[in-house]
């Protein structure tokens, strides 16, 4: 049996116990016991989430390609969610190999793809691959949730014209964390916010502020060019800039206008 190797650990795993070498001492130590021949080198996905879709993953793609030119019979992973973190994902990279005859298995979980009770295990830990991503995920969303509705803080960008600052938690008698902002005023944003807003008000149109900027020399808040969207975007945010309240938390925005 021509046995191609596949390797994946994502940028968050790549110092954990079960890296690159683990992986390939296993995998390798797998094709011995079953006497069938690796094909070298590896494929491997260095850095790379288990939930990204073949095409960007390069050694997963030349792996597809390796089958479809009938240039290998199986592959062997150390575990299931190398080849993804998706039920979807991991179910079709299965059809897809099983259409050229090549049969999956994995270390971790004692799967061998060529046998019924293996397709059948397949579709469960490709199940519990995704839960486990899935309760991750809502925790970490929730997480945010509940910040927000006492700081109004769930990450992402400030609207130009703020910045994020460092603020201790500060904690009342009983104990219990005390709402504290951690934005300000960034002075050299909030003068184009104000500008922006001025030149507006004046009557001018959103192409002709953005050409006024970039004459300037002014960029975006991401360091690009103005554009009239750009400065839509800027003029949708005017609730907070008139101190409005932050998300669903009691504190409110520093005014700038």
């Amino acid at each position: 049996m021509r046995t191609a190797i596949y390797l994946r650990v994502s940028t968050e795993e790549q110092g954990d116990k079960y890296g690159l070498d683990v992986q390939d001492t296993m995998t390798r130590a797998m094709a011995t016991v079953k006497q069938w021949q690796v094909v070298e080198p590896p494929f491997v996905d260095d850095g790379l989430s288990g939930t990204l879709d073949v095409e960007s993953r390069p050694a997963l793609a030349a792996l597809l390609a390796a089958a479809e030119d009938g240039k290998i019979d199986a592959v062997i992973v150390s575990a299931l969610d190398r080849l993804g973190r998706k039920t979807s994902l991991v179910l079709a990279l299965v059809e897809r190999l099983a259409k050229h005859g090549v049969i999956i298995v994995s270390c971790k979980e004692s799967l061998d793809t060529s046998t019924p009770s293996g397709q059948f295990v397949l579709t469960m830990f490709a199940a519990l691959a995704q839960l486990e991503r899935d309760t991750i995920v809502e925790r970490t969303t929730n997480g945010r949730n509940q910040r927000g509705k006492v700081d109004g803080e769930k990450g992402g960008r400030v609207p130009m014209g703020y910045r994020r600052i460092e603020v201790e938690p500060e904690t009342d008698e009983s104990g219990k964390r005390k709402p504290v902002l951690n934005v300000a005023v960034d002075k050299d944003g909030a003068k184009l916010v104000t500008w922006i807003f001025r030149e507006r008000a004046k009557g001018q149109t959103l192409t002709a502020i953005a050409d006024g900027l970039n004459k300037d020399g002014h960029t975006t808040a991401r360091g690009g060019r103005w554009h009239a969207s750009s400065v839509r975007e800027i003029l949708l945010n005017e609730d907070a800039y008139r101190g409005g309240k932050r998300g669903e938390s009691g504190l409110q925005w520093p005014k700038l206008l």
